[in-house]
Formats: structure tokens, C-alpha cells, sequence
């Protein structure tokens, strides 16, 4: 938060960076610290956040698409088809999860659905915790959610990895919407 080599350190939307509050109040915190220690502590920043509360909801986690080596992995979900989403008639939107195609760790996404602040989020927590798309897949989806739409990117990804993990996503299709 220094400029330059100079003593000032600035936080907040005077450096053109995110004029986000959360972003902010952390700029304002770093600013503070290094301002009053005789050395500069460099802080591990939050994973990047942006929400638009809309319906349906729009947020971007982690890297964007633009923002990605070419060999990433992809996984999408289309809300349209999901239980949830059906059953509330709000069954529209479309969430894309991208993953490092080494390691399977989850690197961002982003959505326009139902419920996008909540699954960003969830998302925001797997990215700092460094979790793989496996990781993910490990914990419980109850159901009927929209988070299960989550699942079903996550397994799309699975289902390119070279991973065999135990879950359904290597498993063939039921053949029904509702199961699949």
C-alpha cells in the first residue's frame, strides 16, 4: 500500500484499485500496519470477490477466464435443468468453475444463477483453502439445493481429470435429469 518509496501508503478507492468496502477496510488495515513499523509486512490478500445482486446473481471469484493459463480446466453447470432451480422457478443462469489442469486445484469461476453471492462465497473459502475439485467433491451436497449445481461443475471437471476419486462423476448417467 506504499507509494513508491515514499512514507505514504494509501488504501481505499484513492488507488484505483477495487472500490469494493471489503477491499477497502483490508487496504486500510495494511496501510495502517506498514505505516506505523519500521519495516513493511507484506499481507496474503483475500481471494479476489465481486458480487452484483441482481436476479439472477452475477459474481466473479478467484481468476477470471481472461486471467487463465490456455490449459486450465473447465467445468459449467446450466441452471436451467437444475432441481432447485426448478422447483423455485428461478431456473435460469449458467456458473463456469475453472481448475489448474496439474493439480486440479480450483483457481475461480464465474456465474450468472440463482444464488451466485452464496456460491461465490462457498467458492472464495475452496480457493483460499487451496481445495482440489476432488476436495470439493468430498464434502456433502444435501438435497434439493442450488449449491448441488456446484457439484454438477465440479463433476464436469472430475470428469476430465485423470483422477479416479470416489465419486459419481466417473460413474455413467442414469439417464434422468433428476439423478444425473
Amino acid at each position: 500500500m506504499q507509494l513508491g518509496d515514499l512514507p505514504l501508503f494509501i488504501a481505499g478507492d484513492v488507488n484505483a484499485d477495487l472500490s469494493l468496502l471489503h477491499e477497502a477496510a483490508d487496504e486500510g488495515y495494511i496501510a495502517g500496519v506498514n505505516a506505523v513499523s519500521d519495516s513493511l509486512t507484506c499481507f496474503k490478500r483475500r481471494t479476489p470477490l465481486a458480487i452484483v445482486f441482481s436476479e439472477p446473481g452475477i459474481a466473479a471469484v478467484g481468476l477470471r477466464f481472461n486471467q487463465l493459463a490456455a490449459s486450465c480446466l473447465v467445468g459449467c453447470v446450466d441452471f436451467s435443468k437444475q432441481g432447485r432451480a426448478l422447483t423455485a422457478q428461478i431456473n435460469q443462469g449458467v456458473m463456469r468453475i475453472y481448475a489448474d489442469c496439474d493439480n486440479y486445484r480450483i483457481l475461480g469461476a464465474e456465474m450468472c444463477a440463482p444464488a451466485a453471492e452464496h456460491l461465490a462465497h462457498l467458492l472464495a473459502l475452496a480457493i483460499y483453502r487451496e481445495l482440489t475439485v476432488h476436495d470439493m467433491l468430498a464434502m456433502s451436497f444435501y438435497h434439493p439445493v442450488l449449491e448441488e449445481g456446484l457439484r454438477t461443475a465440479l463433476r464436469d471437471i472430475s470428469v476430465q481429470s485423470a483422477v479416479s476419486q470416489a465419486d459419481l462423476s466417473h460413474c455413467s448417467a442414469f439417464g434422468s435429469a433428476a439423478l444425473d
